[in-house]
């Protein structure tokens, strides 16, 4: 990977909110959650590029990530996999193009989002392309756009709790919209599945809402209407969460991460909220540059098998996590 480009990265601050063009909500390709989040990186990375200007030429875009804020387990593998599924889809979008007090419409795709991997072996990064022709899908703006907070974004452990977060941020300041049953699937892309309205119910809506208000600086209250015998549209509300504390306010959003990936590899998401939890308590406290610090260490340690998993799990509990802020941990030895 390019030096300059490291260099750059350690010492330049993340960037706390995506801009995401309103048409990429509407564009209608299926995506895993690490798909997703690769897409989140890509934004992130072009955000300086950017531009309302429909007829901008842009450049092939090298993007450079770090596989541990991909994946907790820097999976390789799975992550090449995501990137050439995502270089695979083709994608149909509308662009809103300002035209006086109207806007109008036209159709556009994008055939290839993104190419040309590059991983060296050992190596923590992984790098790829986005193309000239799909720069215009991730840049233009003039058309609208929805600005997010890129930790919370990320975090979320859900497509749908990540689709509902982009439109609740998208919305906020009107309120509220109403769309019906139908149009819901297709912000969703739910395809073929969920046909049940008690199934899609509880995987759009019950769970993402319970997710986002327990993690996220807004989350939405829901009715659904029914015509007939049918369930036919959805009243949806959108709300600031006074009941989270801003815990991202004044932090380096790559560290918080960083912080919360190296967690959650000792304290899985698949087991409890352990990993989450403590990351929330020790930016609450303002140490997450100091815990930043010590478990890049810990990090290097375990990877170069100074120190077990049980070593490490062990240091946490009796003594790392105390010092970062942490109330309330298990005294106990890992096994």
């Amino acid at each position: 990977m390019k030096a300059s480009y490291l260099k750059k990265t350690n010492q330049e601050e993340a960037t706390r909110f995506i801009k995401k063009p309103n048409h990429i909500l509407t564009a209608r390709f299926a995506l895993s959650t690490l798909e997703k989040n690769i897409i989140y990186t890509v934004l992130d990375q072009l955000q300086k590029v950017m531009s309302k200007d429909l007829n901008q030429n842009y450049k092939e875009q090298e993007v450079i990530v770090e596989l541990k804020l991909l994946d907790k387990h820097r999976n390789y593998h799975r992550i090449k996999n995501a990137v050439k599924s995502l270089g695979s889809k083709q994608v149909e979008f509308e662009m809103n193009i300002p035209n006086g007090n109207r806007a109008d419409k036209i159709l556009d795709s994008a055939t290839l989002l993104v190419s040309g991997l590059t991983y060296e072996r050992n190596s923590e990064y992984i790098s790829f392309w986005v193309p000239s022709s799909a720069c215009r899908f991730f840049c233009y703006i003039g058309g609208g756009y929805t600005s997010f907070q890129k930790t919370i974004a990320i975090s979320l452990t859900t497509n749908p709790a990540k689709c509902m977060y982009e439109l609740c941020c998208r919305w906020i300041d009107k309120g509220g919209f109403e769309c019906t049953v139908e149009e819901f699937r297709l912000l969703m892309n739910t395809g073929e599945k969920y046909k049940q309205i008690s199934h899609l119910r509880t995987r759009f809506l019950e769970d993402p809402k319970q997710e986002l208000k327990k993690r996220a600086d807004v989350f939405f209250s829901f009715k659904l209407h029914k015509r007939g015998s049918s369930y036919y549209s959805i009243t949806f509300k959108f709300h600031r969460n006074t009941e989270v504390k801003d815990e991202y306010r004044g932090i380096d959003s790559k560290q918080y991460i960083f912080v919360y990936n190296f967690l959650n590899r000792f304290y899985s998401n698949q087991m409890d909220t352990k990993a989450l939890d403590y990351s929330e308590s020790i930016a609450q406290s303002g140490k997450i540059d100091k815990a930043y610090s010590r478990f890049l260490r810990l990090d290097d340690d375990y990877t170069s098998g100074k120190k077990t998993k049980a070593d490490i799990k062990n240091l946490l509990n009796k003594l790392i996590l105390k010092e970062v802020g942490v109330k309330g941990v298990p005294n106990s030895k890992s096994h």
